[in-house]
């Protein structure tokens, strides 16, 4: 067939490969984001759903704004504040999870060849939406609180890029928060090179330890906000948002035209009928303190059973531990023989656009309880000593 000739460069998704090897029931991953099948709050959705059905039954079935349901959009914006004003409505587009803005968000800005400025390493959805539309990657130098301002305004000097994509908060693989002080050092360098920002916060609610940090979004000007309720309330909802400028929100509602006409009317609906109940912020509590069970269950197994053969970051919120293999070159030799022990993890090389080596893996703690994350644990020290 002739498929599109980036396509000659990308392989199977490992994405994919770790959720097919997950199936098998004998198998404990650590791969994937995935919540906690058990802290979804069922009911309430269920009760959600059916109310919809009940008073919105024919309206909800049918095809809907671009845009977004109005209701959901303005309790979004509520929620929200942009350059330290209140967000607006028309500040809001929803989206197929925030997965789907990331996409459209490429393919509104992106042309054959532009360059993406990325944090090190990053998540690997978003190298795949941007890969998608052919963009270069460059990936600016972290340290501890995430991109270097002084590393970002080095790159600046010699590469224009259509924008910098990080996330702020917990940072998918890394775990790493970026303090205030150093969103303010970055805000200063993104006005002065005119740099747009794309801020991804899927975990932001999901806090075990300090204070919430204003997002960049609240801060400063030229920044997109994506959220999602995939990891407060159920992935497979698949609603997302972006918040941003007037006008990239009128581009992006008419890219998404063309990509869906517009996300799960019904969802979106159900999603609104739950949050006006308020219940949100109880079942976030309920998040953190289960996830904080498993994250510390994760960092004693670790030191229990792996000692000083891996050095970690222990995260403050999220979903997952960032940690090296000491003694080992490349995490991605011992994947096999991790799927003959029943043990997932992601090798540390899919989160870098530079095709680098590493040593690193992500571990995901919070869809298995403390018991299996120990048994866990328990195989990934027998794959290392195979």
């Amino acid at each position: 067939m002739k498929y599109a000739k980036w396509m000659k460069n990308v392989g199977e998704g490992f994405i994919g490969e770790m959720l097919r090897a997950a199936q098998n029931p004998e198998m404990i991953s650590f791969a994937g984001g995935l919540p906690a099948l058990d802290l979804f709050p069922t009911q309430d959705l269920q009760a959600a759903f059916q109310k919809v059905f009940e008073e919105q039954g024919n309206s909800a079935l049918q095809y809907a704004q671009t845009a977004g349901y109005p209701e959901l959009r303005s309790w979004v914006a509520s929620q929200h504040k942009r350059n330290q004003r209140p967000a607006r409505t028309s500040e809001v587009i929803i989206t197929t999870g925030s997965q789907q803005g990331l996409s459209l968000l490429a393919q509104t800005f992106l042309d054959p060849g532009d360059t993406v400025f990325l944090e090190t390493p990053t998540y690997l959805g978003a190298i795949q939406a941007f890969e998608g539309f052919r963009a270069n990657f460059q990936m600016i130098p972290c340290d501890e609180e995430g991109i270097i301002p002084s590393e970002l305004e080095k790159a600046l000097a010699f590469t224009t890029p259509k924008f910098l994509y990080l996330i702020p908060n917990y940072q998918n693989p890394s775990g790493r928060v970026m303090g205030l002080e150093r969103r303010k050092e970055l805000l200063k360098v993104s006005q002065k090179y005119d740099l747009l920002l794309i801020e991804d916060n899927p975990y932001g609610e999901l806090r075990y330890e300090g204070e919430a940090i204003p997002h960049l979004a609240e801060l400063g000007e030229n920044v997109i906000y994506l959220g999602t309720f995939s990891k407060v309330l159920a992935p497979g909802l698949r609603i997302g948002y972006v918040l941003a400028d007037e006008d990239i929100i009128m581009h992006l509602e008419q890219t998404k035209e063309g990509v869906d006409l517009h996300s799960n009317n019904l969802t979106q609906r159900a999603i609104y009928e739950y949050l006006k109940k308020d219940l949100l912020p109880d079942h976030i509590l309920k998040l953190r303190k289960v996830y904080n069970d498993r994250r510390q269950a994760m960092v004693e197994s670790i030191h229990t059973y792996l000692g000083d053969r891996v050095e970690m970051i222990v995260p403050s919120g999220g979903l997952f531990l960032w940690a090296k293999l000491i003694g080992v070159n490349n995490s991605f030799d011992y994947v096999e023989d991790m799927i003959r022990q029943n043990v997932l993890y992601v090798p540390g090389a899919l989160f870098y656009a530079d095709g680098r080596v590493s040593n690193e893996m992500r571990l995901n703690y919070s869809c298995s309880t403390p018991e299996i994350i120990e048994e866990g644990m328990k195989r990934l020290a027998r794959g290392l000593n195979k």
